[in-house]
């Protein structure tokens, strides 16, 4: 029998978490046709010469949806060996695009250098957005959840008040139209504005919607800190009144204070796995930081009618004192451990890659660090993005290890060069999946190579609902991924993050090369999958 491409001598890691094996793989038509010992020939033989063969990995939370438009070919992603990604997290998607939302949208792609490149007015619904990606193809398949911040703002707008019966009727539509059209989920940003205005009920209800149309609930929940475990009973309460399987996006506890608490919020989701059957999942980046918004550190009212309103507070003296105090009271981390890492005023380029502290200490410089963080959140007009080093490395592993977790990048597909290649991003967008399984699986030996696939692969694709993905067997799809499990590692930074990894030395996305060699082939064979 003769194939497209046989893979031999490779050590089998299938995505279910079972031991690995010796074998060959062989693919055809965008298929995986055989695995074990292969007879037949294929029309390129690989020899592995014992490197991994795995399924392609499926990173479930990111926020590609304002970057694949204008980076088609997903180069970070790829390059790390992901096949699959699934944005619209947080509660903020690319689509629908109406009223408020719409006006969000495209400020991002203008104050980020696309407007030339990405016209968003090529569509506002899910269905448009979904065909506006498939249309000139990319590099791996995409799925996107739709975001309640985009729902409410095309209703509510960026109001601190309660949706009126009407508005939430208006609400619940758009989440059924972009269910209907293809989304996977709902997800909510519940610290962010305007999600945070929502109470449990809007949640609830949105939800329902979702949980109707066959898809699951992803929150970044309203506490990842001192309110950690009253935030994760709120998501429990959701996932059990709304019927809905849970996703709890980035699970971590920020803040000395708060370290240590997530082996209590894992053990409830345990017990109510068990007690309740409220299907809870978690996921997480491997970083002992996060990354944002620099503006999202300042209190939610502050934010009350969006950016505009926002800015006018802080060019307020007496209100500006307010956000100030209520600032300092708020945060959770160090001036030393909030690093601006990019920015778009012109004249504040000379911040990136400096911690407030840093600033703060400049020759010259008479302003506290709060009035510092203040006013580069007004000069740049609430578009600055910083990494916080506020997590517990011992909190890392014992969430990775956990049954629970699977991997997550909270990152985007970016590039090297061009306006994507700005600034000093956080290393997740270009190291996740490297960094799990060269530091933590081979340097560190916190879980197993078999599982750690598992967390990457067979686990989110069953949270999705794949049954012909993330796992190497006959028939399904061939996403694969080919790593050097001696040399896979992540070679960026936080300093110098924008850099690829090593030892990844093929990905293909539906029996296609995407990275032959360690080198981007230019390929496209990327679908839209859909709920």
């Amino acid at each position: 029998m003769s194939y497209e491409y046989v893979f031999r001598n490779g050590r089998i890691v299938d995505g279910t978490g079972s031991p690995w094996y010796r074998g060959d793989v062989a693919v055809a038509d965008g298929r995986i046709t055989a695995v074990g010992t292969v007879e037949g020939e294929g029309d390129t033989e690989v020899d592995l010469d014992g490197d991994v063969v795995a399924p392609g990995f499926i990173d479930v939370h990111t926020h590609s949806d304002f970057t694949l438009p204008a980076n088609r070919d997903a180069h970070s992603k790829v390059r790390q060996g992901v096949t699959l990604e699934i944005v619209g997290n947080c509660g903020t998607s690319a689509a629908p695009r109406y009223g408020a939302a719409a006006r969000s949208v495209d400020d991002w792609f203008e104050s980020n250098g696309l407007g030339d490149a990405v016209d968003p007015g090529e569509w506002d619904s899910m269905a448009d957005y979904l065909e506006y990606l498939a249309a000139d193809g990319l590099s791996l398949n995409v799925g996107s959840l739709v975001g309640h911040g985009n729902v409410r703002a095309a209703v509510v707008g960026h109001e601190d008040r309660a949706p009126s019966p009407d508005e939430l009727d208006e609400m619940c539509d758009l989440v059924a139209e972009a269910m209907a059209d293809g989304a996977v989920g709902l997800s909510t940003g519940l610290f962010y504005p305007p999600g945070c205005y929502a109470d449990v009920d809007e949640v609830v209800e949105l939800a329902e919607v979702a949980a109707n149309h066959g898809g699951f609930y992803a929150t970044h929940m309203r506490s990842e800190s001192d309110d950690l475990i009253e935030s994760v009973e709120e998501t429990i309460e959701i996932g059990r009144r709304a019927e809905v399987p849970v996703q709890v996006s980035h699970h971590k506890a920020i803040g000395p204070d708060n370290w240590g608490k997530v082996r209590a919020t894992l053990r409830r989701m345990e017990l109510v796995r068990q007690r309740e059957g409220i299907d809870v999942q978690c996921d997480q980046y491997p970083y002992v930081a996060s990354s944002t918004s620099l503006g999202a550190l300042l209190p939610n009212w502050a934010h009350d009618g969006g950016d505009d309103a926002l800015l006018e507070r802080l060019r307020d003296p007496e209100t500006r004192a307010r956000i100030r105090d209520d600032l300092k009271a708020d945060r959770t981390s160090d001036w030393d451990g909030i690093l601006v890492t990019g920015v778009q005023n012109p004249d504040l380029k000379t911040c990136e890659g400096k911690t407030i502290a840093e600033l703060a200490s400049q020759d010259g410089e008479e302003r506290q660090p709060a009035e510092i963080l203040l006013d580069v959140v007004l000069e740049d007009r609430n578009r600055t993005m910083h990494v916080n080093f506020g997590m517990d490395e011992t909190d890392i592993r014992t969430v990775m290890r956990h049954d629970l977790t699977m991997v997550g990048s909270d990152g985007s597909s970016l590039c090297q060069s061009g306006p994507l290649g700005e600034g000093v991003p956080h290393p997740r967008n270009y190291g996740t999946f490297p960094r799990v399984l060269g530091h933590y699986v081979r340097e560190e030996g916190v879980i197993p190579l078999e599982r750690a696939v598992h967390k990457m692969t067979g686990m989110p694709a069953s949270r999705l609902g794949l049954d012909d993905r993330g796992v190497v067997k006959r028939d399904a799809r061939a996403d694969l991924t080919v790593f050097d499990p001696e040399t896979v590692e992540q070679t960026g930074d936080f300093l110098d993050p924008a850099a690829y990894p090593a030892g990844v030395e093929h990905v293909l996305v539906n029996g296609e090369f995407v990275v032959r060699d360690g080198d981007h082939t230019g390929a496209r064979p990327g679908d839209v999958i859909g709920a």
